[in-house]
């Protein structure tokens, strides 16, 4: 039997053994650059804190901070419409405040990341992290300045008024309520006060995006690089439904703890609790971004990586020496980024497509209130549950599959183009996802425009003060503005405590409406869009991390941080600062109510939900469709590029090898045997 292979040391396992020893070495306490790979903050660095100097807990951590950032603008997402209904914002001003966050970053991200990649990362991504977390405070003034608001304080004394006197908006018994069109201003002061801690937030994220996945990278093995993003993304998925369920928990509750209103949360004039989730987000992220800022500046593992790679090329391990930033040396690292194909068309791919995706994950929740006539607590409920599920799956998936099996750059990039075709049908199905409209009546103008001025109330004297308050006729279906405007001249309780108004001259038969806008059944419609968004979340999330991937490995390793600022200052100029104005105009443009407040438009209270519909999805659909153009063109170039780590892949062909000379070893003892018989 030969057994020299058994007792001789290979070259491998002798560099292995002098890389181990010198990295031991160079990691003891009489270490110059000891303070390189030690956790802590200051002073506090105890010894019990560096058995968290490892990769995974840095995942966990990085995946912690995501998902504080994701809860934050869930939250904001979430409460949308009701912003809009409290402060009389239009949706396009609101696509200003989702834009501000990315102003700044033009100017400010490719220079911070090229300094920050010289320096301490982690630091730079806590940093960030605190000017999120002064985000969520600057969120609470108008809170703190106005209380419930100046409508709803208007509104709760109207109702005391008219419940005594007992004459709700009435026909003919109609009087004009009050405007204090000086205290209306506080709409005007909170919007801007939202522009403003939206930019600060747009600015602390920038950091942890570019800075945070670059330290993942160089910390990690290649060949472990995909699970350990993959990893930490799916933990930032959970942002998404805390920050939803957040606000849906927050929506349940009036925004006066002190008024309770007479409708539920179903009708068009509550006003949720916006303001109670933003203390809670901001001390959570508080806490994430203290641990963040006590990682080192490289973990101890990648530094004795280092160190035998150093060994293996014979010669000993020699800190990098970090050269002084300088803009001559910035210019050529852009020049590097912008001639290279594969990541010129990678980030021109992924512009795209986000800015098709941006745009509704934006606006889904006021969406699905508008399409489906569901409250803003359901729609928040069913936005941060429907994607978790499928996209963590999705991630876990393409993981798994790239850890397993290294596939190759072009395979990752051929089923990216699949999964965004059949993005491109997905959103193509949402088009033909339609539900019954609100009967709303009004009447028509010779200038084809719409009013709630009609003949049947034309001697009613409905004043134009009148707060949008829907009543429906049951038999017709059909939703009037006011009692006043349906033509209704009593009103009374029902036996089960519901509003009723009678006499009403605008309803064919004259009957009664009940209080509250008509129901719609939009239940099943509902359903299949949620399918249908299950979809399309699975498969487009199985293809984000071999997407991660090329995006790293088609650049140099010290242009890494600088690659994802690139594409985020593409993102801000092309994506961010745009998208949300132009969605918000588009839906603008479907609006057949508006609100007045003294004289000036206010929010939008009905929209034409088909109109809606065509003019969300189909820009959605025309930007999928050239990002996926885009991706056919990474596709054609990374045909030579290498994804993973040479060792890696050298310990892949040993173990193939062994496994062969077993098979043969076999094989051969199998031959003696039978030739000695």
């Amino acid at each position: 039997m030969d057994t020299e292979t058994e007792t001789d040391e290979s070259p491998t396992n002798a560099i292995t053994r002098r890389g181990d020893a010198e990295a031991e070495s160079l990691s003891g306490k009489g270490a110059d650059y000891q303070e390189e790979t030690r956790c802590g903050l200051g002073p506090c660095n105890f010894d019990w804190l560096q058995r968290f100097a490892s990769k995974k807990a840095y995942v966990v951590i990085y995946g912690l901070v995501g998902m504080s950032h994701l809860a934050i603008a869930s939250y904001f997402r979430g409460t949308i419409s009701t912003l809009e209904k409290e402060f009389q914002i239009p949706s396009s001003f609101i696509g200003l405040i989702g834009s501000a966050g990315d102003v700044g970053l033009i100017l400010t991200t490719l220079s911070v990341t090229y300094l920050g990649k010289r320096s301490h990362k982690t630091r730079w991504v806590a940093y960030g992290t605190y000017l999120v977390v002064l985000g969520c405070f600057i969120r609470l003034i108008p809170y703190w300045l106005y209380g419930g608001g100046q409508s709803t304080i208007d509104y709760s004394k109207s109702e005391l008024t008219t419940q005594k006197n007992n004459i709700t908006h009435l026909c003919g018994k109609s009087f004009k309520e009050p405007e204090n069109c000086e205290d209306a201003s506080s709409g005007s002061v909170s919007a801007y006060i939202f522009l403003i801690a939206s930019f600060v937030h747009g600015f602390g994220c920038s950091i942890y995006y570019t800075l945070g996945m670059a330290y993942l990278d160089d910390n990690a093995k290649k060949s472990k690089g995909a699970v350990m993003i993959v990893l930490s993304l799916v933990l930032t998925m959970f942002g998404s439904t805390i920050g939803f369920l957040l606000a849906s928990f927050s929506l349940k509750f009036y925004i006066d703890p002190g008024v309770t209103p007479d409708f539920g949360t179903t009708d068009p004039r509550w006003i949720g609790a916006w303001w109670l989730g933003w203390g809670p987000l901001g001390v959570m992220t508080l806490v994430f971004a203290i641990m963040m800022s006590m990682f080192p500046r490289t973990l101890p593992r990648a530094m004795q990586r280092k160190v035998k790679a150093a060994v293996a090329a014979g010669r000993s391990y020699v800190p990098e020496e970090i050269p002084k930033p300088s803009l001559e040396d910035f210019w050529k690292t852009m020049k590097r980024l912008f001639k290279n194909k594969i990541l010129m068309c990678n980030n021109l791919s992924t512009t795209f497509i986000i800015f098709g995706y941006d745009g509704q994950m934006l606006f889904l929740p006021k969406y699905m209130e508008t399409q489906f006539n569901i409250s803003a607590t359901a729609s928040n409920l069913a936005t941060g549950s429907i994607g978790l599920l499928c996209t963590a799956a999705g991630l876990l998936v393409s993981a798994f599959f790239i850890f397993k099996f290294k596939p190759r750059a072009r395979y990752l990039a051929a089923w990216n183009v699949f999964t965004e075709m059949m993005d491109v049908v997905g959103f193509l199905s949402i088009l033909m996802i339609s539900c019954e409209s609100l009967n709303f009546q009004w009447s028509t103008l010779p200038d084809g425009g719409k009013t709630i001025d009609m003949p049947c109330n034309s001697n009613c004297a409905c004043d134009s003060s009148i707060k949008y308050s829907p009543v429906c006729h049951l038999s017709s279906r059909e939703t009037f503005f006011s009692p006043c405007h349906a033509g209704c001249q009593d009103s009374f309780f029902s036996q089960n405590g519901t509003k009723v108004f009678s006499d009403c001259s605008c309803t064919a038969d004259n009957g009664p409406v009940l209080d509250g806008p008509c129901p719609l059944d939009c239940r099943s419609a509902f359903i299949i869009f949620i399918v249908v968004q299950c979809v399309q979340r699975f498969l487009g999330a199985t293809g984000r991390a071999g997407n991660c991937l090329i995006q790293f490995r088609c650049v140099d390793v010290a242009d890494k941080a600088v690659a994802f600022a690139l594409l985020e200052v593409l993102l801000c100029v092309f994506v961010f600062i745009p998208g949300p104005i132009l969605y918000g105009h588009l839906i603008d443009m479907t609006c057949t109510l508006w609100g007045m407040t003294c004289g000036k438009t206010g929010n939008c209270w009905i929209y034409d939900a088909e109109k809606l519909r065509y003019y969300v999805y189909m820009p959605i659909f025309g930007c999928l469709f050239i990002g996926t153009l885009w991706d056919i063109g990474v596709w054609y170039f990374v045909k030579d590029l290498q994804m993973y780590d040479d060792d890696e892949l050298t310990k892949d062909l040993e173990l193939k090898d062994s496994k062969a000379r077993d098979k043969k070893s076999r094989f051969k003892a199998l031959a003696i045997a039978f030739g000695g018989n």
